[in-house]
This record gives structure tokens, C-alpha cells and sequence, in this order.
């Protein structure tokens, strides 16, 4: 049963990728004025294929964060853990332990996110391997078990059973999902 739930989400993803190859090869920012299909095409595509989010090309899991800092300059607000470049829109979780600071997730939000509800994203994706209301947010996970997962950070779903997408994590896939 798992390796047929695995093989139907790679055959969705390769579908969702030949039907809309532009949408995954651009790399526009999301305040392009895209339609909320277009945007979870576009944040799956580049999840799937280098671990970006919209708003972070170039920049992937994986890469140094001092790389963004030569290429974007020097982050809006910084702690020990993460890097927030407000006017992109985009957060770096990073690893301050390595010398190279390497980056362990991205956090999209950018405010035109907000045309997303939590139905588009099931109706395009179908169900989730997880999601929980916790804090005061409502977490869908999509991983793939091997290049990414995709965590959707909506409003609470106890206010609203559709709510709107807040924001997105991009991330390695971590063994709790497998």
C-alpha cells in the first residue's frame, strides 16, 4: 500500500509537471498576480526540483547562507537560527553550526499567498501525509519522501474550514514523514 501511495504521488507530480512546464519553469515571484492553481503548481515545481521556494531563487536548501548574503546583501533582521529578507518575502532557517551556515529550510509569505485556501490545495494535490491545528495554524504536509516537503501554514481551521494559506516551508524530507 505505501509503495502504490508513493508511486501515485510521483505519477501526480510528473502529470502536474508536464501539463504545466511554464508554470514550474518560471521562477517569477509570487506577486506576478498568479492564480492560486498556478502558485501550488509553481511552490510544488520548484520543491520538487531544486528546493526552492517562489521567492527564494536562487537560493535552495541546502545552500550557504552566506552565498545569499554576497548575492542579496545582508538580511533585514538576523538571529542564531534564521535570516528574514522582509521585502522578499522569504525567511532562511539555517544551521549556525556549520561554518558555512547552511540553510535547512525556507519560509515563503509572500502576502499574495493569502489567494490560496486550503481546499485549492487539496483539490490540485489530493490528501496530505499529515495536518494538524496547532498554535493557532492549520499544517498541511506534501513530501515525497526523498527531495522535499512542502509544509502549507494556513489560518486556523477552526475559525474557517477553507482557510487561507499564510505561508510555506520548504525542507529537506525528514524521517517522521516516511
Amino acid at each position: 500500500m505505501k509503495l502504490f501511495i508513493h508511486s501515485l504521488t510521483l505519477s501526480t507530480l510528473a502529470l502536474l509537471m508536464m501539463f504545466s512546464v511554464p508554470a514550474f519553469a518560471s521562477a517569477t515571484p509570487a506577486s506576478s498576480q498568479s492564480t492560486p492553481d498556478l502558485l501550488v503548481r509553481q511552490i510544488m515545481g520548484l520543491a520538487y526540483e531544486s528546493q526552492q521556494s517562489i521567492n527564494s531563487v536562487p537560493f535552495s536548501v541546502g545552500d550557504s547562507l552566506r552565498k545569499v548574503v554576497k548575492e542579496w546583501g545582508q538580511p533585514e533582521d538576523l538571529s542564531t537560527v534564521a535570516a528574514n529578507y522582509w521585502s522578499r518575502h522569504v525567511r532562511f532557517l539555517y544551521d549556525g553550526s556549520t561554518g558555512r551556515k547552511t540553510i535547512t529550510a525556507i519560509e515563503d509569505f509572500d502576502p499574495q499567498l493569502q489567494t490560496i485556501h486550503l481546499s485549492d490545495v487539496k483539490g490540485l494535490l489530493g490528501n496530505p501525509v499529515s495536518e494538524k491545528e496547532q498554535e493557532g495554524n492549520y499544517y498541511v504536509t506534501y513530501t515525497d519522501n526523498e527531495n522535499y516537503t512542502v509544509i502549507f501554514v494556513f489560518e486556523s481551521a477552526w475559525i474557517n474550514p477553507d482557510p487561507a494559506l499564510s505561508m510555506y516551508i520548504v525542507q529537506k524530507p525528514t524521517p517522521n514523514h516516511q
